[in-house]
């Protein structure tokens, strides 16, 4: 399982490395091409394929993505003149939904995602100290996300086609690992060995979050503040 996780980690890493050159080439570009278009607006296809699957209305939902599709193939010569907006709803819209993600877990009488996610990385059982520091890394998250967004928009709005293109489509995955890499510095410092989670075992964590889609089916408060390793 754990060598499977590092492996789809690595493929991904790979697929978006190449996207990001790619995307960063036809942004900045003064003439806009269909290849530069299609970069723009398949991610967004492909992510409404994907929540369309995970729906209730399965039917319905892939229906409005191919009547999206379908639009955006008809308005192809109004999309090449406005490209890059394909390219602002990627990157700031991703940056946004990923904010709403981090922040609606945060809301009263639920558990923070990062929470969940040490849960099932420690087998459901976590100490009182964890539970508070995935609370306020959550929070970092969640505020980071929507920095992130903004500056992206802002950029969008204020600043020459290639240096927004060179902060969305270069700058942001090695933010996101800067953010990562201090983060654990951080963790390293205030938690002890015994209740942190390592980068594989943190990985794997969020597979199974994947699939199961919330937090283990264990009763969560008798569950915080009960290991005393």
């Amino acid at each position: 399982m754990r060598w499977r996780a590092v492996m789809q980690g690595a493929f991904i890493a790979a697929a978006s490395v190449t996207y990001a050159a790619a995307s960063y080439v036809c942004a900045r570009s003064a003439h806009p091409t269909l290849l530069g278009a299609g970069l723009a607006y398949a991610p967004l296809l492909l992510g409404g394929v994907w929540m369309a699957r995970k729906s209730l209305r399965r039917i319905r939902a892939l229906a409005f993505v191919v009547l999206a599709a379908l639009v955006l193939w008809f308005a192809r010569d109004v999309l090449l003149q406005h490209y890059r907006w394909g390219y602002l709803v990627e990157s700031a819209g991703s940056m946004t939904l990923l904010s709403l993600l981090f922040g609606s877990s945060l809301r009263r009488g639920h558990v923070a995602l990062i929470t969940q996610l040490a849960l099932l990385a420690h087998d459901g059982h976590i100490s009182a100290r964890t539970s508070r520091y995935t609370q306020g890394l959550t929070w970092a998250w969640t505020v980071f996300f929507a920095v992130m967004a903004s500056v992206s928009i802002a950029l969008f709005l204020m600043a020459a086609p290639a240096v927004w293109s060179l902060f969305a489509n270069v700058l942001v995955a090695p933010l996101v690992a800067t953010m990562f890499v201090g983060e654990y510095g951080v963790r390293v410092l205030l938690l002890p060995a015994h209740e942190r989670t390592g980068p594989l075992k943190a990985v794997t964590a969020f597979m199974r979050y994947r699939r199961l889609g919330s937090a283990p089916t264990v009763p969560l408060q008798p569950a915080i503040g009960s290991q005393t390793r």
